[in-house]
Formats: structure tokens, C-alpha cells, sequence
């Protein structure tokens, strides 16, 4: 496969971060970012994915989702994110 075509959770991650955020276009979509972050973590383990779990958890955490967001903050704790594992760590107490 051609490396300059291949899409990397790095790339889904940063994407969907500027289309989560409004960063860097005309308007703010949640939704399609969000489906970006859950095709990034579907790559774990490759670099990109623990922080689009990472995303994932605060996005529905703060939409007090919290069977989801359980999900991705396991996800991106068991990938090694650092925030995640002190969060699941916090969570346990």
C-alpha cells in the first residue's frame, strides 16, 4: 500500500479534533468529528488512537453518557494514555 494514501488514527484524530472544535474551518461538526475519533480507535494500537479514545470519554462524559464514556476511557487507558489511567485510577476509589 502507497504510505502517502494511507489514513492513520494520528491523522482522524487531529482532523476531528479541528472539526470538533471549529479550529480551522468554516463550521464546528461534532458528529463527523466524532465518527473520525471512533475510526481512529478502531486503528489501536497505532499513535492517534489512545487520544481519540481519550476525546471520546470527556465528549460523553460530559453528555453524562456514562456506560460510553466508560468504554473509551478504558480503551485509552489500556493503550497507555496517561490522563486516562490516572482518571480510571481516580474512578476506582
Amino acid at each position: 500500500e502507497n504510505e502517502t494514501k494511507r489514513v492513520n488514527p494520528l491523522l482522524l484524530f487531529n482532523l476531528g479534533y479541528c472539526l470538533v472544535h471549529g479550529d480551522g474551518t468554516d463550521d464546528d461538526d461534532v458528529d463527523v468529528g466524532e465518527r473520525m475519533w471512533r475510526d481512529a480507535v478502531e486503528m489501536a494500537p497505532e499513535e492517534g488512537s489512545d487520544e481519540a479514545a481519550w476525546f471520546l470519554y470527556q465528549q460523553y462524559a460530559a453528555r453524562d453518557n456514562e456506560d460510553t464514556a466508560r468504554v473509551f476511557l478504558n480503551v485509552a487507558a489500556d493503550l497507555g494514555h496517561q490522563d486516562a489511567v490516572m482518571e480510571r485510577r481516580n474512578e476506582k476509589r
